[in-house]
């Protein structure tokens, strides 16, 4: 709902729209999330990790484990925008997402 609120003041197309309560997106279902991506942002309350995938990719392991939240399913909100995937809400990590170029 945070970043529903956020993005609210933004114009941006939505291609698809997944309820996380209702379909389960695990580690064996990331490959379609992480295609095309060059860079996650993944928040973790008020801490956000930056893996660059494409010139220093992380060990998976970490990767997942940065993705992934107890329930074993993809962290929500996950928005993806031009290469960049922002994973688990974070105000300045959806803020440049928006103003990703």
């Amino acid at each position: 709902m945070r970043a529903q609120e956020f993005l609210g003041g933004h114009v941006l197309a939505v291609k698809e729209k997944v309820d996380a309560r209702k379909f389960h997106i695990g580690p064996t279902e990331l490959e379609p999330v992480l295609a095309g991506v060059k860079v996650v942002l993944a928040s973790n309350g008020r801490t956000v990790t930056r893996f660059d995938l494409a010139r220093d990719p992380p060990d998976r392991a970490v990767l997942l484990a940065a993705m992934i939240g107890r329930t074993g399913n993809l962290r929500a909100p996950t928005l993806k925008r031009r290469g960049m995937l922002v994973v688990g809400y974070h105000a300045d990590s959806l803020a440049t997402l928006v103003g990703s170029a």
